[in-house]
């Protein structure tokens, strides 16, 4: 028979997916109303008829009533929610890594909150809007990884383990089209690419670098162009689900900064 300590964590784990699928049906319906915004511009050439100018603007509207509550429930309900964390923040790796075990409710880990913040910070930069970035499946990811000790302790050599179980998760269920000097991603698994960056990012921060001298938007951008020619030999090594190439990868790229 099933003792409770050996129930409660796989309803804990229920529960936190749940929670995690909720928010992703908001973000979800969102994305669509952000879509269908576009409906009277997205014309080649010629003029928007009555029907795409009318979506256009009740979507518009609809994106703004969303996200205007969206704002008010966070501020206040849970005020703290906006406080995601930054890769400069000292002794990150560890913390994340180790935040792999968390299983918390209202604001997701430490883990799925970092991931889910740099991916949306890396979209923002290299992608047109909308894009849809889905935080159960990077919660996923983390639960997948729990059943590692290995990674789940805290080692900062995880972070292949880590990239390839977030590559695998797929949480960029869509993205816009990419901005110039990005075309790469045309090619290439966005997923990958900007899960790898989220990880150099969370490994090159932990050199020190103060936010007062780079920003994070500098920083993420400096990752991204580190990580864009190592793109082809890690998709070889998440075909092969080899974590140790992976890690390789990253080191190397660690390297040259």
């Amino acid at each position: 028979m099933t003792s409770a300590a050996q129930t409660a964590p796989s309803l804990t784990d229920h529960a936190v997916c749940m929670a995690a699928g909720v928010r992703d049906g908001l973000r979800t319906a969102q994305f669509y109303v952000r879509d269908m915004s576009q409906a009277d511009r997205a014309t080649d050439g010629g003029s928007a008829t009555v029907l795409s100018r009318s979506v256009g603007v009740v979507a518009r509207l609809v994106d703004g009533f969303l996200s205007t509550a969206a704002d008010w429930s966070i501020r206040l309900l849970l005020p703290q929610w906006r406080s995601l964390p930054s890769p400069f923040a000292p002794h990150m790796v560890e913390e994340v890594t180790g935040a792999i075990r968390e299983n918390r409710l209202a604001m997701t880990s430490l883990f799925t909150a970092y991931f889910f913040r740099a991916t949306r910070h890396i979209l923002e930069r290299c992608a047109e809007a909308p894009y849809l970035v889905l935080e159960h499946r990077i919660d996923a990811a983390r639960r997948a990884l729990a059943a590692e000790p290995a990674v789940a302790e805290g080692r900062t050599d995880a972070l292949g383990r880590i990239l390839l179980a977030l590559t695998e998760a797929r949480a960029i269920a869509r993205i816009g089209k990419p901005k110039r000097n990005f075309d790469f991603l045309k090619t290439t698994d966005p997923n990958l690419a900007a899960m790898a960056t989220a990880c150099l990012a969370l490994s090159l921060a932990e050199e020190g670098k103060p936010i007062e001298t780079l920003d994070e938007d500098e920083f993420f951008a400096i990752a991204g162009a580190l990580i864009a020619p190592r793109l082809a030999a890690m998709q070889h090594a998440v075909a092969a689900r080899d974590a140790s190439a992976l890690a390789r990868e990253l080191s190397a790229v660690r390297e040259l900064y």
